[in-house]
């Protein structure tokens, strides 16, 4: 009988996060699994990890709000140090429970925002954010200037991601700050419509228009 990690592997591979929804709804372990999985964010399979987690814990909170909420907090457990461990994707996986079940997260955007205090969770935080405006739902009002104060950030990373959520958001930034980025020749990668790829902080600026208008 196969085992339930080559189940989840193989649903990652094939992007089935409908099996991997369902296998969720009856092995508590998919959700470690998928945990384990997204520490290479530089890896696809990562990144649909990240993307499944959501759809699994949408899913188990349809039948258990109460399951639901024990794996936010165990998400949220992971960031802290008296965890242990690092919880480097957590702030993404938390945004993928907010677009999949809003009406339940809505919690959480602000404490999602409040780790960009933490650098190693900054990217994961820009991301997030993005991911929740792509998504047509609201961002914390302390976003904007984090985002602005970051389209400056030494990290290419970083100031990618501030550029893509800048856009997201239609947040306006000087001209200065605008013409400076699309000479930015950096690249960073950015996981969107269920592709990874790698995109050049200046081709995002080129499309501006009137501020960080991203198309």
């Amino acid at each position: 009988m196969p085992s339930i990690k080559k189940d989840v592997m193989q649903a990652l591979l094939d992007a089935d996060f409908a099996l991997i929804a369902e296998l969720a709804k009856q092995h508590k372990r998919v959700f470690s699994i998928l945990i384990s999985v997204t520490f290479d964010k530089e890896s696809l399979i990562a990144w649909r990890a990240i993307e499944a987690m959501g759809v699994a814990v949408g899913a188990v909170a349809d039948e258990s709000p109460a399951k639901a909420r024990d794996i936010i907090r165990r998400l949220l457990w992971s960031v802290t140090e008296e965890s242990g461990s690092i919880g480097w994707s957590a702030p993404e996986m938390l945004a993928e429970a907010v677009v999949n079940r809003p009406g339940q997260f809505l919690d959480l955007p602000p404490i999602i925002l409040s780790l960009s205090d933490e650098p190693p969770f900054l990217r994961g935080v820009l991301w997030a954010m993005g991911r929740l405006a792509e998504a047509g739902l609201g961002t914390p009002h302390k976003t904007r200037p984090l985002v602005l104060e970051c389209l400056s950030h030494p990290d290419p990373a970083v100031r990618g991601l501030a550029v893509w959520t800048a856009g997201q958001m239609k947040i306006s930034a000087t001209d200065q700050v605008a013409a400076a980025l699309a000479r930015d020749q950096a690249s960073f990668s950015l996981y969107r419509g269920g592709k990874l790829v790698s995109v050049r902080i200046g081709d995002l600026a080129s499309s501006f228009s009137h501020g960080l208008q991203v198309k």
